[in-house]
């Protein structure tokens, strides 16, 4: 007796150890995150700093415990903006990564492979940091989310409606844009709006991918009278028309979408009629929140933030707290139809995704311009939230 006594408690310690290595090793099981970036080439200026803070914000939470038990590993591809090795990267990381979750964080021409790829694989699919494409919109494609803060449709008529709101008089807006699809929507619709309005629309111009000098750009918009000018296009295309249009001599009001150079930019030029258009809060105001992100940053080395980047990791945080464990693709799809995802001090509101909108159920916008006395950017229109599936019905 005292011999198989013996032995029960031998088999007994045998499978709770075993029961406790599986255990052990269950919980360092990570979950695993494909990252497609511009993070080097010509695109990086933009999209470098959006994967620097998300790197930042998953490691400060995997030091923090991960997510139900589990660290969270990203697996990071650098596309350099090229639309071939993005493609190379989504199918690495699907196929020989076995990654849950795909995040797109480059430029849109990347867009149409690495959806392929996500759709063969029936792999859920963010873009987070680049601009949300058609799919994520209202009926929303079951694969494809974005957490990007600008919308080219909806952000044209939201201009529209603050120039209109904000003159007070007869406007005669000059519009500004840089030849590609994306752009000439934001563009397309501020004119349609503003004519709606009643504003009158001086000039509109379309500048190549290639422009260098944006005098003859600007000079036109100087010569039909602008008192208005609105630009959504990639930074450089919209700043660079404000610049040449100051240095003719221009004396009319500036409204651009403010991307992560415009704080810069606003300390830099020191004017007054530069407005900006924003999903995001600008850093400046020095929000508690805020002020914690900057931490964070700072303890990683990050000297430029971009808080785009910043989103993206909540979305991808919320995202995986909400499949649980062990989370399939097919489980995280569905998780990510009911996710509510809140940025205080960086969004005026959360990011609600439903099984038919992936791009959020209300969209966010504040104005700031520059406060020359103040030495600052000042809010101009503070936060006002817009009913996408209804706003997007309106202007269909």
């Amino acid at each position: 007796m005292a011999q198989t006594g013996r032995l029960l408690i031998s088999v007994a310690l045998t499978v709770a150890l075993g029961v406790g290595i599986a255990t052990l090793a269950d919980a360092s099981e990570p979950y695993r995150v494909g990252m497609t970036a511009a993070i080097t080439g010509g695109s990086a200026t933009s999209y470098a700093p959006m994967v620097e803070i998300f790197k930042a914000y998953i490691d400060k939470l995997n030091a923090d415990g991960g997510v139900n038990g589990h660290p969270i590993q990203v697996i990071y591809e650098d596309d350099r903006g090229e639309p071939a090795r993005a493609a190379t990267s989504a199918k690495k990381l699907v196929e020989q990564d076995h990654v849950v979750l795909l995040v797109n964080t480059t430029i849109s021409a990347t867009y149409k492979p690495v959806i392929a790829t996500a759709k063969g694989s029936k792999t859920p699919l963010l873009f987070g940091g680049g601009v949300c494409p058609e799919e994520v919109f209202p009926p929303a494609d079951p694969l494809l989310f974005c957490s990007t803060s600008f919308a080219a449709l909806l952000d044209g008529d939201f201009a529209a409606h603050f120039i209109k709101e904000t003159s007070g008089t007869q406007v005669r807006l000059g519009l500004a844009t840089m030849d590609i699809p994306i752009a000439r929507i934001g563009i397309d619709t501020a004119e349609r709006v503003g004519k709606k309005l009643g504003m009158q629309i001086v000039e509109k111009v379309i500048m190549p991918p290639t422009v260098v000098d944006f005098t003859p750009f600007a000079s036109k918009l100087k010569d039909a009278g602008a008192t208005w000018v609105f630009a959504w296009s990639p930074w450089p295309w919209e700043i660079g028309p404000y610049e040449a249009l100051s240095k003719l001599g221009w004396k009319g009001n500036y409204l651009l979408y403010g991307f992560q150079p415009l704080e810069a930019a606003y300390a830099r030029l020191n004017t007054e009629n530069l407005y900006a258009l924003s999903g995001t809060a600008l850093l400046s105001e020095g929000l508690p929140e805020q002020k914690a992100i900057q931490a964070i940053a700072a303890k990683a080395g990050i000297s430029r933030i971009d808080v785009e980047g910043w989103i993206a990791a909540v979305a991808v945080h919320e995202g995986l707290k909400a499949c649980g464990w062990p989370c399939s693709r097919e489980k995280l799809q569905a998780a990510l139809n009911g996710v509510s995802i809140a940025v205080p001090g960086v969004k005026g509101g959360p990011i609600r995704w439903t099984p038919d909108n992936h791009f959020r159920t209300d969209q966010w916008y504040k104005i700031y311009r520059w406060d020359a006395a103040k030495g600052r950017p000042v809010v101009a229109k503070d936060w006002t939230k817009v009913d996408v599936d209804r706003k997007l019905k309106e202007l269909k």
